[in-house]
């Protein structure tokens, strides 16, 4: 397969190449794990119990979606 010559070519070889890592199933799978080590870190002492309320809406905001990749309501 020949270099992608145009910026257009190459955002698009880098968003294919991208797509193969962050596929909806991981995303799912990521933000199970994420929610779940927040909860260990507020238990543990490592994170306070004030900052959960900021940072589940940032997970949730980068991993938790459909099928299609789609953002969950």
């Amino acid at each position: 397969m020949a270099e992608p010559q145009t910026r257009a070519e190459r955002r698009a070889a880098l968003r294919a190449k991208s797509e193969t890592v962050l596929r909806p199933r991981f995303r799912r799978w990521a933000y199970g794990v994420a929610v779940a080590a927040v909860g260990v870190a507020v238990f543990a002492g490592w994170l306070p119990p004030a900052a959960s309320p900021v940072v589940i809406p940032l997970l949730m905001a980068a991993f938790y979606v459909d099928e299609n990749g789609e953002p969950k309501p």
